[in-house]
């Protein structure tokens, strides 16, 4: 049984609380969040452009709730502290877990800037324990199956592929963090970084990498990232907030020599696979929530004393990289 502390109650706090209560081998011993209302138990001012429902009051019987993450972390029966807080918060309250020796999730992005990721890498380096950063998409069932798909060479090596997500500009943030660029980084570090990471993970950095983008009110909105390999590949990643608030939509194409794979949370389809002069065929992904996975893997690993494998820091710390290179070209108020 590994005893749990998450740090900050918002959408992601509130999705990570749930993946841990479904989990036998995990116990949330102690929450800790800066507004009484949640600490009282009352979620129903959380927002998520992920999930729509609405959690209004939490029992939090049996749990300890606290204003101070450093009461939390100091604790010396909680062993992972999960830390769901604004990225600006992200490396300081790592390194104070770590340095405490706690085992460490962490929301993407990893931190701010690269000074704080290596600080991160450090502490998790000196104390000897694990430091997980959250990015979910290595355990999204569909992104699982085509990386798999592209491992197995089965259809060819890749020659394209284009990656979308787009949704509303985050106006629910706490304090409206998310909406300040040196805050969150905008769209880019906070949004587009999911499928930064995924290109990374499946096709590895690439030789050459350029970005376009707008920024609005100071915020770096919209990005369009065009990345090529010398092995001829060529990868497209779009990724916005819209102040006019459209639906969120997250959609991925991918040409290999013999196939091509579509995605596209707009159209309702499963994973479908495309060949010539053949049918359409369905890709079988398993119906099951990656906060789960993700969550389930890094309770097992503790339990069963093994690495967390699927995501490392150093790949973490690269995708924060590309990303500020990116707002870099094109943002100067960065």
């Amino acid at each position: 049984m590994i005893n749990v502390g998450i740090i900050g109650i918002g959408g992601m706090g509130r999705m990570h609380f749930n993946c841990y209560k479904n989990n036998p081998n995990a116990r949330i011993v102690a929450i800790c969040d800066i507004d009484k209302r949640k600490r009282d138990g009352d979620w129903s001012r959380i927002g998520i452009n992920i999930d729509t429902s609405k959690t209004n009051l939490v029992d939090l019987s049996g749990i300890d709730t606290y204003a101070d993450m450093h009461d939390l972390i100091a604790r010396d029966d909680i062993e992972l502290v999960d830390i769901c807080l604004p990225t600006p918060l992200h490396s300081p309250a790592s390194v104070a877990a770590l340095n405490a020796g706690k085992h460490v999730v962490c929301e993407k992005p990893m931190a701010r800037s690269l000074d704080a990721c290596g600080k991160m890498i450090e502490a998790a380096q000196n104390s000897g324990r694990q430091l997980v950063i959250g990015h979910c998409l290595r355990y999204w069932p569909e992104y699982v199956a085509t990386h798999e798909l592209i491992a197995s060479g089965k259809y060819g090596r890749p020659i394209y592929a284009s990656f979308h997500r787009s949704s509303g500009t985050p106006l629910w943030g706490w304090n409206n963090w998310l909406a300040t660029e040196q805050e969150s980084g905008g769209a880019v570090l906070d949004m587009h970084i999911h499928d930064v990471d995924t290109a990374l993970w499946w096709f590895g950095k690439p030789d050459h990498a350029n970005a376009s983008g707008a920024v609005v009110d100071g915020l770096s909105s919209f990005v369009e990232s065009a990345w090529t390999y010398d092995s001829g590949l060529a990868v497209a990643i779009h990724g916005s907030w819209d102040l006019n608030d459209p639906p969120f939509r997250y959609a991925f194409r991918l040409v290999l020599e013999s196939a091509t794979i579509l995605f596209d949370s707009a159209d309702g389809l499963p994973l479908r696979l495309f060949r010539k002069d053949m049918p359409p065929e369905t890709i079988e992904a398993p119906e099951a929530l990656a906060y789960q996975n993700e969550i389930d893997d890094v309770v097992d690993a503790l339990c069963s004393g093994r690495k967390v494998t699927r995501v490392t820091p150093t790949d973490s710390k690269l995708a924060v990289e590309m990303c500020l290179n990116e707002i870099a070209v094109f943002n100067p108020s960065k």
